[in-house]
């Protein structure tokens, strides 16, 4: 893979990325000539990665957005995650001893991605700390993101997804406020928004729940708990 130049533009996207915006400041040069990369452009609704296809370079979203998608033996369709740059795309399989996608990468507008060895990303982080702990602390989290979504797939009604969601997000307080749209809480439990917002109401309607944009009052917390 050729090395390729990189302009001020694509540095800056490179140092927006949580894997590499730990680099300190005053090696950030020495980092940009030690990457070996190559950038790829893609438009809407080209294949960034296939699904089962060897991973063995890591790719970094710095423009645009992707859906990743996983097929299952009937041919059905799951839409698994939505990824906006700048970030990485399926750092926990780059060193796994299988390490083929479990997910294809579909553009859902023109994309580009820096993409680096996998030889060039070990030297990487062997030589930069801080390049190394933001990955190991990268995979960490997406781990624990997965944990909660494989728990939400568990819960069978939008009712049990939301009712376990709303007690882990009031971290044991009565009012709290969402950090996350309802958009995005429809996406995370693979609904659509207005069946979502249909489910909150009765909620509310019930005197489970207050509901006020993101603000969220639990008025009954054991019902919650008896809904999954």
């Amino acid at each position: 893979m050729e090395r390729q130049h990189f302009d001020n533009h694509h540095a800056g996207m490179i140092f927006q990325c949580p894997l590499c915006s730990s680099v300190p400041d005053d090696q950030r040069e020495e980092f940009m000539r030690d990457v070996r990369f190559s950038v790829k452009n893609y438009q809407k609704g080209d294949v960034i990665v296939t699904q089962g296809a060897l991973y063995e370079s890591l790719y970094i979203l710095i423009r645009g957005e992707i859906v990743t998608e996983m097929a299952d033996e009937k041919g059905d369709f799951m839409q698994v995650d939505q990824i906006s740059a700048p970030n990485p795309l399926a750092t926990g399989f780059l060193f796994a001893s299988n390490n083929r996608s479990p997910v294809s990468a579909i553009c859902k507008i023109p994309c580009s991605t820096v993409v680096i060895p996998k030889e060039n990303v070990y030297f990487l982080m062997r030589k930069y700390e801080s390049f190394m702990l933001a990955f190991l602390s990268y995979i960490s989290n997406r781990v624990s993101t997965l944990s909660e979504k494989l728990r939400l797939v568990s819960l069978r009604t939008i009712r049990a997804k939301l009712a376990y969601y709303l007690l882990k997000e009031s971290a044991g307080e009565q009012s709290f406020r969402l950090e996350s749209s309802k958009e995005e809480i429809a996406r995370l439990f693979s609904v659509s928004r207005p069946a979502l917002v249909k489910v909150m109401m009765e909620m509310a309607t019930e005197g489970i729940i207050d509901v006020d944009r993101r603000d969220i009052l639990i008025r009954d917390r054991v019902a919650l708990q008896r809904m999954f």
